[in-house]
């Protein structure tokens, strides 16, 4: 009896007893990664773990080099997380390391002539630039909330943070287009491109939203 009693009083030292305040999670939020909905879990005072899922799509054009594409955006992702929270009685301030997964991906398509590295070509033709980040990113930040030790109810959080991942592109250039303006003009169009998305490789998050503690 002695040995229990010692074991549950190290147990509670340490952060990882599941208090009568303690209990899963339920969350909305919306953000620089869309709409979404996420659940979570305590794993004793000091940590929780979470996951989540966001979307949304964005038709928004973009410049590179002397075209302009018309472009639609399309972020689909889960998101896994753990939270630690260094003072979780005092304040529900956290840090979080995670990864995103899914399929984000911009398609972006020019209209009327299509200008190759300076050579203009007017074939009718478009030129398509699709830009995909990778499948799996991580994501490092800090935020409010989601605290094991809340009660239960509802409440309020907010993350800030950076997903990072290099884009991929995929630029697909009409054969006639192609003959035109000459290989090597084409391929310095491509990486113009290529400068242009490769800014993007970190990704801002920040986000609001309300949870449900039950």
């Amino acid at each position: 009896m002695n040995k229990i009693v010692l074991a549950a009083g190290l147990a509670g030292l340490l952060g990882f007893t599941l208090p009568a305040a303690q209990a899963d999670e339920l969350y909305g939020q919306v953000g620089t990664e869309g709409v979404g909905i996420g659940y979570a879990r305590p794993l004793g005072q000091n940590f929780n773990v979470r996951g989540e899922f966001n979307g949304f799509a964005l038709s928004h054009g973009f410049d590179a080099g002397d075209n302009h594409y018309d472009a639609h955006l399309k972020l689909l992702h889960g998101g896994l997380y753990a939270d630690v929270f260094p003072m979780p009685a005092l304040v529900s301030f956290r840090f979080t390391a995670g990864v995103l997964i899914g399929n984000d991906h911009l398609d972006g398509t020019t209209e009327g002539s299509v200008d190759i590295n300076g050579v203009v070509v007017n074939t009718g033709e478009s030129v398509n630039a699709k830009v995909k980040l990778p499948t799996v990113r991580p994501y490092l930040g800090i935020g409010l909330g989601h605290t094991p030790v809340a009660q239960k109810g509802f409440s309020v959080f907010a993350d800030l943070g950076v997903a990072y991942g290099k884009p991929t592109v995929d630029f697909d250039v009409p054969a006639n287009i192609a003959a035109a303006a000459g290989p090597e003009n084409v391929s310095a169009e491509e990486q113009q491109v290529r400068d242009k998305v490769d800014k993007y490789k970190f990704y801002p998050i920040v986000k609001v939203g309300v949870t449900y503690r039950f």
